[in-house]
């Protein structure tokens, strides 16, 4: 008999630990404190627009391959279109538009190869005085690190820099989620997880755990003398349950979607330069804005004038929902980076994954899902575990 594996936590870090496992031959039991999967990259009906929308905006790059194995593996790759290799920017002031592939980058080749040297300090420290800084670094940084530039590690940002060109016109293509978050990268899972025989429990917060047992606020768990667990919880949840885990300062993304009176063209995604969103997304009749590293409840009025002309809109502004995740992910500072932990905790029992551990990558579904992996991998001793 395989030991089985217990997974606290159904987020995207939970749920591919949870995955591996099962595909693997283990037994499987998977809790999650809130009534349904999805944690941080969930979709839910809005009455408001009476539409379905995500908590915030989410892009998939061919270069993120552990997370489109998992989607593979899950069935979840049906409900995901991939994009032409091509990024549009558009400047919302002047009106400007311009194209960004692996090859054609609206900055010098010195540029990008002082971006991508594997330095240290911030962000705005190497690149502040570049040429272009406003209208390419900057919103790059906070598009790839959620943290603005002057506090972002200059180090993680170089590092996915080159993955992402390194991966050519195939690394660089866009995967978007036509029928939301939850349609791919939840619903195949839970759907693949029964099938394979797994446990499901949604409402049970872990409040206690030792080597004989896990307790939730409504039942307690006895564990075997060889199954393993693993918390797939965010730092902040962890802390009640780990106290050594510590505490990490993190970062607040804004989405504010506004319900349209149709369907308008327009590239998808489009980074807006010169305003107060970062990026603007289309699916169907609702357009999203992204707010990133964000401050403050955004100014919704003087959004929609920024972005209505790059809808050809001149009505008022339209039924709209401000969505705001006030811990989207780390603020990945140098510091931070630095003490980001890995998945053991010292018990040979208890492992960790999460987007926030320790990563070639910021807080992202491919850290949160390659932390899953690693995670079920080293509990379980099998180095083959894979989404196959």
């Amino acid at each position: 008999m395989k030991p089985a594996l217990h997974v606290v936590g159904a987020g995207l870090s939970g749920l591919a630990a949870a995955l591996a496992a099962a595909l693997g031959g283990h037994p499987v039991h998977l809790y999650e404190a809130a009534p349904r999967a999805g944690g941080r990259c969930r979709s839910f009906h809005d009455p408001q627009l009476d539409r379905v929308i995500d908590n915030g905006s989410h892009l998939l790059l061919g270069v993120n391959r552990v997370a489109l194995s998992y989607l593979k593996a899950s069935g979840g790759l049906d409900f995901v279109h991939p994009l032409p290799p091509v990024i549009h920017f558009a400047h919302v002031d002047n009106g400007q538009s311009w194209a960004v592939t692996p090859t054609r980058l609206p900055v010098s080749a010195w540029q990008v190869l002082r971006a991508a040297w594997p330095g240290g300090g911030t962000v705005a420290q190497r690149l502040e005085s570049c040429r272009g800084y406003a209208d390419f670094w900057q919103p790059l940084c906070l598009a790839i690190l959620n943290t603005a530039p002057d506090h972002a590690d200059a180090r993680l940002f170089a590092r996915v820099l080159r993955a992402i060109l390194l991966g050519g016109r195939s690394g660089f293509r866009g995967h978007a989620f036509p029928h939301g978050l939850s349609a791919a990268l939840v619903d195949p899972t839970l759907v693949r997880l029964r099938e394979l025989g797994a446990d499901i429990h949604f409402g049970q917060r872990l409040t206690g755990l030792c080597q004989q047992r896990l307790t939730f606020a409504e039942m307690a768990v006895s564990l075997g003398k060889k199954d393993r667990v693993i918390l797939a919880l965010p730092p902040w949840a962890l802390a009640p349950l780990l106290p050594e885990s510590g505490h990490f300062d993190t970062e607040t993304i804004v989405n504010v979607h506004f319900r349209l009176p149709h369907a308008p063209s327009l590239p998808h995604p489009l980074g807006l330069i010169g305003g107060i969103g970062q990026w603007l997304f289309v699916r169907g009749d609702v357009a999203s804005v992204t707010l990133s590293a964000a401050q403050a409840t955004p100014d919704v009025p003087t959004l929609w004038r920024e972005i209505a002309p790059l809808l050809n809109l001149t009505i008022p502004i339209p039924p709209h929902r401000v969505v705001q995740e006030k811990r989207a992910t780390l603020s990945h500072t140098p510091a931070i980076s630095r003490r980001r932990p890995g998945p053991t905790t010292g018990r040979d029992w208890l492992f960790l994954a999460g987007d926030w551990l320790c990563s070639p990558w910021p807080c992202t579904m491919e850290s949160a899902i390659s932390s899953g992996l690693a995670a079920a991998r080293l509990a379980l001793g099998r180095d083959d575990l894979r989404f196959s």
